[in-house]
């Protein structure tokens, strides 16, 4: 709600937005010793905007079972953030295209989720 009221301000004043929701951590799906879930790997990005092809879920859903689990404990990382990030950046053109290879350094050819329509 919060963020579609977002976009929508930015938009009513005619520029093109592109909003990219992200942690810098996750949690840990099993509990420490001290019984807490502590900073894990896997975690939640959301972009909505113009260009997104949203509606849908991009990446690998890795499943909650003990193998499927990195370590046993965190929730196995399927999608390098900066492929995102650096979708969105390519999808903008221009100089930001350019940024891309600069700011990711290596990111393994440019992957490309198809997030971008």
């Amino acid at each position: 709600m919060y963020l579609t009221a977002f976009h929508d301000d930015l938009a009513g004043s005619g520029v093109q937005v592109t909003t990219v929701v992200m942690t810098e951590f996750g949690r840990r799906l099993r509990s420490s010793r001290s019984n807490g879930t502590d900073h894990g790997y896997g975690s939640v990005m959301m972009v909505l905007g113009d260009g997104v092809a949203g509606g849908k879920l991009y990446g690998r859903w890795p499943g909650l079972a003990a193998e499927q689990l990195d370590r046993g404990v965190d929730l196995a990382v399927t999608t390098d953030y900066r492929a995102v990030l650096g979708e969105v950046l390519r999808q903008q053109g221009g100089r930001r295209r350019r940024l891309v290879g600069r700011c990711f350094r290596g990111l393994v050819g440019g992957a490309v989720l198809g997030l971008m329509a």
